[in-house]
């Protein structure tokens, strides 16, 4: 069976590879810039994802730095709403770094 060769790059295109790399995970990130703060349940039905599974892309972003919770997830009460909102700085970062490792500002 063939090796999976895993190239070389350095942390931020790891990062935005992982961040842009699924296409749910994208839904969630472009509908939350889109919609401003809002809550994982409004996220899910609006993108027909799985509470659970839009949970997982959640987190996935926050711990990349894409997205924030209002209170904080590991803050928030039972039964407490919790908001998500973009990090634009950092979404940025991630586009620019990707588009640096694909030649887009090469001359």
């Amino acid at each position: 069976m063939p090796r999976y060769v895993r190239p070389a790059h350095d942390e931020f295109v790891e990062e935005a590879i992982d961040a842009f790399g699924n296409r749910a995970r994208v839904a969630v990130l472009s509908y939350v810039r889109r919609h401003g703060p809002c809550t994982r349940g409004e996220i899910a039905a609006a993108l027909s994802i799985a509470p659970p599974t839009t949970s997982n892309h959640l987190a996935a972003l926050e711990t990349a730095g894409l997205i924030v919770s209002a209170p904080a997830r590991d803050q928030a009460k039972s039964g407490q709403w919790v908001r998500y909102s973009v990090v634009p700085e950092r979404v940025a970062e991630l586009y620019q770094a990707l588009g640096r490792e694909l030649g887009q500002n090469e001359d």
